[in-house]
């Protein structure tokens, strides 16, 4: 429940959850029971946390037949809908959720170097800013991004003003980029690298 509430008061889009039938067992089976599953998935829906709901890992026809039984009691219609704060972005690194605001500092640009992942190190560890900025100016940079990016724990700003190196970028990133309007790049170009891949612009 607290991470749903946390992302149910960001999120721009309608929220999809699969939660599993418990946690494993020693013997590698799931304990929870339909009539447990099904009040845990009615509970997200009954707080107007998630739009979509289904079963993982060890559900089974019983528990979606509850769970299904469960949502049919509930008036969605009451619900007011989920207050969101608009100054709130919300970004996210490989691990971690972070959340922006619009004039967000991002620090001095990093540029992709062999040394990149101690340049991102020290950016978060010795003057943290609220957001770090990398370059990719050339094909190289792609690879060196691709392969480092695993150390980023703040927001982050990705820069180029090559729509291509922008897209290859995002595409190797395992979390949510923003983008800070500083660059070359055309609007309409932005907007499909935002709708593709969740690129914030600013």
């Amino acid at each position: 429940l607290p991470y749903l509430e946390r992302l149910a008061a960001v999120a721009e889009t309608r929220i999809s959850t699969h939660p599993n039938a418990g946690l494993p067992n020693i013997m590698g089976g799931y304990d929870e029971t339909p009539a447990m599953f099904a009040a845990d998935c009615a509970e997200y829906m009954r707080r107007g946390l998630v739009d979509i709901i289904g079963g993982c890992c060890g559900t089974n026809p019983g528990h979606i037949r509850a769970m299904r039984e469960a949502l049919e009691q509930i008036d969605f219609s009451a619900f007011p809908p989920v207050a969101k704060d608009p100054d709130v972005i919300p970004c996210a690194s490989e691990k971690e959720a972070r959340f922006i605001t619009p004039d967000v500092d991002v620090g001095e640009t990093i540029e992709c170097t062999p040394d990149l992942v101690e340049d991102i190190l020290e950016a978060e560890e010795e003057r943290p800013v609220g957001a770090l900025r990398i370059a990719i100016l050339e094909e190289d940079d792609l690879e060196i991004f691709a392969e480092e990016q695993y150390a980023i724990k703040d927001a982050l700003c990705l820069w180029s003003d090559v729509p291509e190196l922008m897209e290859g970028a995002l595409r190797v990133y395992q979390g949510r980029a923003f983008y800070d309007g500083t660059g070359d790049l055309d609007r309409k170009e932005l907007d499909r690298l935002s709708w593709t891949y969740g690129l914030i612009v600013l």
